[in-house]
C-alpha cells in the first residue's frame, strides 16, 4: 500500500470514528506536520531520534542533521551573511563529524573556512570542481591550514556515519558544470529517507534517474533553491517523496522558488514547504515516522 494510500485509510477510519469532518482531519494533520506555533530554536535530539534541520539562511543553503552521536552539516550559507553560526550555536553544535559541500558556488560554501576552523570536521565532502571566487580560495586556505581530510564522493558509494546511511547518487563524472556537477545523496536513519541534491538541475536530474539508483525518499530538498529548472516529473516520480522543501531568501532577484517547480510539485501531490514561508523546518524522525515543525 503507498504512503497516500494509507493517508486517505487513516483519514477514513478516524472520520468514522470521531465524527469530525474531513476538512477538520487534514486540518489537524497539517498542524501536526508543520508544528504551526512551534518554535524551532532549540530542537531537542533525544535519544533514538534524529533531528534534520532546513535552516533559514535566506537565499542560500544549510541543512544541519543530528542524532545522539552524530552531527552532520550539508552546506554553509551565504557569503554574504553568518546567520549560520547562529542557528549551530542555538543547537548545541560544538563539532562536526561530516561536513559536505554540493558544489563551490558562494551561497553553498559561504562561511566554509570559519565553519572548518571553528567546528573541525572529521571530514569534508566536495565535488572536486574549482571556483575562481574569494570565498572558494578562502575555504581551500582553511581546508590545508588545518589539515582537514577531504574527500571527493562518487555515485554509488555508501558510507555509513554512525547511525546514518548516507548513499552517494551524483555526480559520476565531473563536467565542469558547477549546479549540475552537485553532489547528491540520500540520506537514510532507520526507515526514513531524505534526498539532497544542491543546485542539480534537469540533465543531473536525469542521470541520476537513468542512473537506475534507487532514489525512493520521504523528504527531498528541492534542488536549486525550488529553481524552474529543477524538481522535474520524472525525478519527481522516482523520488515519491511524502514532502518537498526548498530554501530561499525572500523577495530574491531569481524569482526561486519557481512557479512552475511548486505546480509540479502540487501535481505530484507532494507536501511543500520552503524558508521564505515557514522559516527554518525541523524534521524529527524515531526511524520510522517522522514529524514536522517550523519556525513561522
Amino acid at each position: 500500500m503507498t504512503k497516500k494510500s494509507k493517508l486517505a485509510l487513516l483519514a477514513a477510519l478516524v472520520i468514522f470514528l470521531s465524527g469530525c469532518s474531513e476538512e477538520e482531519f487534514f486540518s489537524l494533520l497539517e498542524t501536526n506536520q508543520s508544528g504551526e506555533a512551534q518554535s524551532t530554536s532549540a530542537p531537542e535530539v533525544t535519544e533514538g531520534d534524529a533531528v534534520v534541520s532546513f535552516l533559514d539562511v535566506g537565499q542560500g543553503d544549510s541543512t544541519l542533521i543530528q542524532s545522539e552521536d552524530t552531527t552532520i552539516l550539508i552546506d554553509t550559507g551565504r557569503h554574504d551573511g553568518d546567520v549560520i553560526f547562529d542557528h549551530l550555536e542555538e543547537r548545541g553544535v560544538s563539532k562536526l563529524d561530516l561536513l559536505v559541500f554540493t558544489h563551490p558556488h558562494a551561497d553553498h560554501i559561504g562561511n566554509g573556512d570559519e565553519i572548518v576552523r571553528q567546528y573541525e570536521p572529521e571530514e569534508v565532502w566536495i565535488d572536486g570542481n574549482e571556483a575562481s571566487s574569494q570565498v572558494f580560495e578562502r575555504l581551500v586556505d582553511a581546508l590545508i591550514g588545518t589539515n582537514t581530510e577531504v574527500y571527493e564522493p562518487t555515485r554509488g558509494e555508501a558510507i555509513e556515519v554512525n547511525s546514518f546511511l548516507l548513499e552517494v547518487l551524483h555526480p559520476d563524472e565531473l563536467t565542469g558544470d558547477l549546479n549540475n556537477d552537485s553532489i547528491g545523496i540520500r540520506l537514510t536513519y532507520g526507515d526514513v529517507r531524505f534526498l539532497f541534491t544542491g543546485d542539480s538541475e534537469e540533465s543531473a536530474e536525469q542521470a541520476m534517474v537513468d542512473s537506475g539508483i534507487n532514489l525512493e525518499a520521504d523528504i527531498l530538498k528541492m534542488g536549486h533553491h525550488g529553481s524552474n529548472t529543477s524538481t522535474t516529473l520524472p525525478f519527481l516520480e522516482a523520488v515519491n517523496p511524502e514532502l518537498a522543501i526548498y530554501s530561499a531568501g525572500e523577495n530574491n532577484s531569481y524569482n526561486h522558488p519557481g512557479a512552475e517547480a511548486i505546480s509540479r510539485v502540487d501535481q505530484f501531490g507532494a507536501e511543500l514547504l520552503g524558508t521564505i514561508e515557514d522559516g527554518t523546518i525541523v524534521v524529527t524522525t524515531d526511524g520510522e515516522t517522522f514529524t514536522v515543525q517550523t519556525d513561522k
